[in-house]
């Protein structure tokens, strides 16, 4: 509180205090509507691409000499910009190769004691023969659905607690119904090491 008989010097010295904790406490209520990476910078998909498109946007992303992929999954929307499923690295790899897909389902190798399938035939060139016809195919058969995204109105706390528990810390953000972001765990450690936990 400030003080009553502190002086005018006194008393604007303790509005400003009071107004930087004011903010400091207005920091630490704020929702990850503050956190997120708005989608027009987050890679992502439409449904309505196909997989020579998929394999682009993924291929556009690297860093490092080396050229390392910076993600193995991304969000897909509909034309509303809409959130309807996610896309994979082996989403991919599956749709360029379904033999693939098929030979993972396999439990056993007939006459063979083996738990691995027999993958002999993969080797065939028959296999790869149509890999090539495959990425004009759309990726909307290929999709898994998202059961887990944040309204834009969480407060960080929660979102924290309740991607921990499910440890997933790349989460699409919706605010009426539309996806308008994703929310990374980069993003929270940044706003926890500078707002909640700073020295």
């Amino acid at each position: 509180m400030c003080p009553v008989d502190g002086g005018l010097d006194s008393q604007s010295n303790c509005k400003q205090n009071t107004g930087k904790e004011e903010n400091i406490v207005n920091e630490k209520t704020s929702v990850i509507r503050d956190l997120i990476i708005p989608l027009d910078r987050y890679p992502h998909l439409n449904e309505d691409q196909t997989l020579q498109e998929a394999i682009e946007t993924f291929l556009s992303f690297r860093a490092g000499q080396e050229e390392r992929l910076l993600y193995a999954m991304l969000p897909v929307v509909n034309k509303q910009n809409q959130l309807v499923g996610k896309l994979s690295l082996i989403d991919i790899i599956h749709g360029l190769v379904p033999r693939l897909q098929e030979a993972a389902k396999v439990n056993k190798f007939e006459g063979k004691g083996e738990v691995y399938p027999n993958l002999t035939f993969l080797y065939e060139d028959s296999t790869f023969a149509k890999c090539g016809e495959n990425q004009n195919k759309p990726i909307k058969p290929l999709l898994h659905a998202i059961d887990f995204s944040l309204p834009a109105d969480t407060h960080i706390l929660k979102a924290l607690v309740m991607m921990s528990h499910r440890n997933d810390f790349n989460v699409p953000v919706t605010d009426n119904g539309a996806i308008i972001g994703v929310l990374r765990l980069e993003e929270i450690f940044k706003a926890m090491c500078t707002t909640y936990c700073a020295i």
